[in-house]
């Protein structure tokens, strides 16, 4: 186990040991490193250096007070080299480093599938939220100039129709506001744990990080996606006739 008070090397035992092998739970000198580096079993070993490296900062298996070197998917949780032996045997695990790189990537892409869908969704809202004002102004100009034309005995006819359409609309439009409003709402708690996420870069310690980025991970999967509503619309079926069809003459208001 390295001696975080002593600071020279665990191998040579006289360069400074300030750098420090997260494999090997070591303390090396420079000279030291890339002999370790060089080596077939341990090239692939990854290193922290810092003149203050103070590896004891790291968590332990209070149990057997060892080092957490794995991660079994099984029980989702950081064991030791004991701990595998004893209690774990039969469970598939992983180096922990390895693990909670897949748990971060995993965390990444479901913030970022979060978002997208959720901004997707926003971008529906708004999208069909245009094109339903411009149907009802449409239907609106088409119903007061069938009006104009009809003189103005079916005056009260006409203001009767746009009323009846501007308060459908008002209630389509709040209903659409209100779920674009909630969507909006999930983003900016998707983007509140995105937040989170970045911040959880500068954190070495890995079981620490693995802990923070399964509470992010908890908290996005609580964030609800509503779906997007089937988007109103609204027609009118304009006829001709004479004076005396007047009633006919202004067909039909439909709401989808």
């Amino acid at each position: 186990m390295a001696q975080a008070a002593s600071k020279t090397c665990e191998i040579c035992v006289s360069g400074p040991g300030h750098n420090y092998c997260e494999q090997c739970d070591q303390l090396f000198c420079d000279g030291c490193k890339i002999s370790h580096l060089r080596t077939k079993m341990t090239k692939n070993h990854t290193f922290l250096s810092d003149p203050n490296i103070n590896p004891e900062v790291k968590q332990y298996c209070k149990e057997h007070d060892e080092n957490f070197i794995y991660y079994c998917t099984e029980c989702s949780t950081p064991i030791c080299k004991i701990c595998v032996i004893k209690k774990h045997k039969s469970h598939d695990f992983a180096e922990i480093k390895e693990s909670t790189e897949g748990i971060k990537a995993e965390v990444k892409m479901v913030i970022d599938m979060k978002m997208r869908n959720l901004q997707s969704n926003i971008a529906d809202i708004d999208q069909g939220s245009n094109q339903y004002k411009t149907d009802v102004n449409g239907v609106i100009h088409a119903i007061r100039e069938v009006g104009r034309k009809l003189k103005e005995m079916i005056d009260e006819k006409v203001e009767g129709l746009i009323n009846t359409v501007k308060k459908k609309d008002t209630k389509n439009v709040q209903t659409l506001e209100s779920v674009g409003n909630e969507l909006k709402t999930a983003l900016d708690k998707a983007k509140e744990q995105q937040k989170f996420y970045q911040d959880t870069q500068g954190i070495k310690d890995t079981t620490k990080l693995l802990q923070k980025l399964k509470q992010i991970k908890s908290q996005i999967d609580q964030i609800e996606e509503m779906q997007v509503p089937i988007i109103p619309s609204v027609k009118y079926a304009q006829q001709k006739a004479t004076e005396r069809e007047i009633e006919k003459l202004f067909g039909e208001l439909t709401f989808g």
